[in-house]
């Protein structure tokens, strides 16, 4: 997924921070896991976010449609991406913090 700006990327990940925190997402039990990656060099510029099959799914469910641009596999990720959502371990976020985590490299 493309954002043009730094804010719709960071509301998007905070969302879907709080819905993976969630009760119902917690008692889904699922097997594969949810990851979401993220290249974003500054606040300034348009950030990218790959989401693995089930962090997909789960967006898809809540926020459809969710914009793909392109299909890439974890193994072909970017040098500079980094890993933002980690489903079980990462929390519920606001905006504000999703945007710092989203400058974090």
């Amino acid at each position: 997924m493309e954002f043009a700006h730094h804010d719709e990327a960071a509301a998007f990940v905070a969302a879907l921070s709080r819905l993976l925190d969630s009760p119902k997402a917690s008692a889904s039990g699922r097997q594969s896991p949810i990851e979401v990656w993220a290249r974003s060099a500054v606040a300034t510029e348009g950030v990218r976010l790959f989401l693995s099959d089930n962090a997909l799914k789960v967006a898809k469910g809540a926020f459809s449609p969710v914009p793909i641009v392109r299909t890439v596999k974890r193994a072909s990720l970017p040098d500079d991406s980094f890993l933002i959502i980690e489903g079980g371990v990462s929390s519920a976020w606001g905006v504000a913090e999703a945007s710092t985590r989203l400058s974090r490299q």
